[in-house]
């Protein structure tokens, strides 16, 4: 019995064909051979290994006097956004006494390029001692906790896909970005689908950052009206807590800084060199979500690589 026991869990290495019909060298093929938990936790890990190493690519080069960046570029650029604010200073503009951030004058002047609530959410991170390195075990907890939970759910298909986003995953470590966080709350999106916590989450989503209010063609597309009625509440109450933490000017400040600012330098307009490219795919993408809402699982995929794009 042992050895029938044994040969059953090394049919992750070997499988028949006869078997294992769907079991070919294809995503569907891969996610259909067996494995045992200890073999899928093994092999779950393998992307994480992967992001750690390329974080620590980038640790490096950041670490060069010549790099213009600096470990977790971009939760320092949040953490003088909410000391700002605490001090009563300028958000969008750096004035003497503040903390110095990373500013690339091709892109932009604004010392933040984000919307005012990411900065109104630091105001009480910054102001605890412990609130930054807090910050970035969160980001590297969600982001690593989701790649893993999802690679060791979906097997062999869903550890290959992480392992391709590698060199993304560590980047995101290394940055210290807000945008750690979207996985999770992806994934908790499609969890909930159908129902209003889905538009809270994308609600939440777009109003820390623009591009995933593209995801919001899923719900309108899927017919999820509590869903899109709950996304506009989260907007209209993240605008509203943005102008008691940050002051009503500073709406009118970020719309011109978003309005002046080039593309992303990771974006398709930079890579192309089409401005209009990135802005043109987000609204498309949202429309062709919404027109293809008969096939949910389609259109939350063509809204996530809309924003993404």
């Amino acid at each position: 019995m042992r050895n029938v026991a044994s040969a059953r869990h090394l049919d992750w290495i070997w499988v028949r064909p006869a078997r294992h019909p769907a079991a070919k060298l294809s995503v569907a093929g891969l996610a259909a051979i067996p494995a045992s938990p200890r073999i899928r936790t093994a092999a779950a890990l393998l992307p994480i290994l992967l992001g750690l190493v390329f974080a620590a690519r980038h640790f490096s080069m950041m670490l060069n006097p010549a790099s213009l960046s600096v470990p977790f570029t971009d939760a320092i650029t949040y953490l003088a956004a909410g000391e700002r604010l605490n001090a009563g200073h300028d958000l969008y503009r750096l004035v003497d006494g503040d903390r110095q951030v990373l500013v690339l004058p091709w892109v932009s002047n604004a010392a933040l390029l984000s919307p005012p609530p990411i900065a109104v959410i630091w105001r009480p991170i910054a102001a605890l001692p412990f609130g930054y390195v807090a910050w970035l075990a969160a980001c590297w907890t969600a982001l690593l906790g989701t790649v893993f939970v999802l690679a060791r759910r979906t097997g062999w298909a869903g550890v290959l896909i992480a392992a391709g986003l590698a060199p993304a995953i560590g980047e995101q470590l290394a940055a210290g970005n807000l945008a750690s966080f979207f996985p999770g709350m992806l994934v908790l999106a499609w969890r909930y689908r159908g129902t209003s916590s889905a538009g809270l989450i994308i609600g939440a989503m777009a109003s820390l950052k623009l591009a995933p209010i593209a995801i919001g063609g899923w719900l309108m597309g899927t017919r999820n009206w509590p869903g899109v009625a709950a996304a506009a509440a989260t907007v209209v109450l993240a605008t509203i807590v943005s102008i008691l933490g940050a002051g009503i000017g500073s709406l009118a400040e970020y719309l011109s800084v978003a309005g002046t600012a080039a593309p992303s330098t990771t974006s398709i307009s930079a890579l192309t060199g089409i401005p209009v490219l990135s802005p043109a795919l987000l609204l498309a993408g949202s429309l062709i979500a919404v027109l293809i809402g008969r096939w949910p699982a389609v259109s939350f995929a063509v809204g996530v690589i809309a924003a993404v794009l």
